[in-house]
């Protein structure tokens, strides 16, 4: 049976909450919209700081404590809306078994502490307090481990705040190190780093990532696109297209294992204006389909003169030279200059004819 309370009208307890946590809750989103623009704001103050101009330090800071409000602000909206939701459930149950026993609600279960925020400004003091009593080490290892701890946008902030008021160099080892996280966490490192308009870390750390073994290069690659910094990779692959020999064939290799033609063909496009012995020595290194590619590309893209002292190269090698060869016959009337210097400079000019079989005619 339902109350006396209950049928003069007065709302129920699991009701009366529900309003006051509906009320909370519109506050609080409030407040968190509030905190958004001011981020919003501040972020758009730091960039509009002359390009050879840092932010000032103390946007900075306001940055991340407005940036430490906005967070809290969020995951309490979520304790909050969670709970509504399920005493709104429970409200709703209850009104489908009036005739029966109420059960007594469950306690709402304790709401987990909002997610605590690393103290930037402590760490930014411990590092400068650590580099002026000459403990350098400690100092380089507590940047290690910021670079390994924080997410990318407190990555970013605290690289800010040190290039304000750290050690010399401390702004640009941070921003170095997190090249060492995995690729999607330096990628959004370097993404926020420009977003402060700290323009040198991000080069320092940009440049990093040329350090990067061949094998990695294609994860790097991946996580550039996904951020949509195409220029970034663009601009990767081309440094790349001057690397060693033997560098330059593993990365070419790694590219073709992870499905990347595109990236393979814009290796190679870069690799073709080394010297000719470079080229050679790459078209030996290569595995037959890349080589194929290569000396297709120097084809198209070098003038008859190196194509024939390319030729001349190759001719001790008649694989490459029969494929090299190959792409010039391909297109004869756009090459006719080229094989006109071959035949003058005694080198062959007609593909070379397969071996007969033992068992054929004679």
């Amino acid at each position: 049976m339902r109350s006396t309370e209950e049928s003069a009208g007065q709302p129920l307890e699991g009701e009366q909450q529900a309003a006051e946590l509906r009320a909370e809750l519109d506050e609080l989103l409030r407040a968190s919209r509030y905190a958004s623009q001011r981020e919003r704001r501040l972020n758009e103050a730091i960039r509009a700081t002359p390009g050879r101009h840092r932010p000032a330090g103390g946007l900075l800071r306001q940055l991340a404590q407005v940036r430490t409000l906005r967070e809290g602000l969020g995951a309490r909206c979520l304790q909050l809306s969670d709970q509504l939701e399920e005493l709104e459930l429970r409200l709703r149950q209850r009104q489908h078994s009036q005739e029966e026993p109420e059960p007594q609600p469950r306690p709402a279960p304790p709401p987990p502490p909002p997610p605590t925020r690393p103290d930037l400004g402590g760490i930014t003091e411990r590092i400068t307090t650590l580099h002026r009593t000459g403990a350098s080490p400690e100092a380089e290892e507590l940047l290690n481990q910021a670079a390994a701890r924080l997410t990318p946008a407190d990555a970013a902030l605290l690289v800010g705040m040190l290039s304000q008021r750290g050690p010399t160099g401390a702004s640009l080892h941070l921003a170095r190190t997190a090249a060492r996280g995995a690729p999607d966490h330096a990628v959004a490192v370097l993404a926020e780093l420009r977003e402060l308009g700290l323009a040198e870390e991000a080069a320092e750390l940009f440049h990093a990532f040329w350090a990067y073994p061949a094998a990695a290069v294609p994860g790097l690659l991946a996580a550039l696109e996904r951020a949509g910094q195409h220029a970034d990779a663009a601009t990767l692959l081309w440094e790349w297209g001057s690397a060693p020999t033997s560098e330059l064939t593993s990365l070419a290799a790694c590219l073709q294992q992870h499905d990347r033609p595109a990236d393979v063909r814009t290796l190679l496009r870069q690799a073709a204006g080394r010297p000719t012995a470079d080229l050679a020595a790459l078209a030996a290194e290569l595995p037959p389909a890349l080589a194929t590619l290569l000396l297709n590309e120097l084809a198209a893209l070098r003038p008859p003169v190196e194509l024939v002292r390319l030729a001349a190269a190759l001719d001790g090698t008649p694989d490459l030279y029969g494929r090299l060869l190959a792409a010039l016959l391909a297109d004869g009337t756009r090459h006719r200059t080229t094989l006109a210097a071959l035949r003058t400079a005694g080198l062959p000019t007609a593909p070379p004819t397969a071996p007969r079989s033992r068992w054929g005619r004679r």
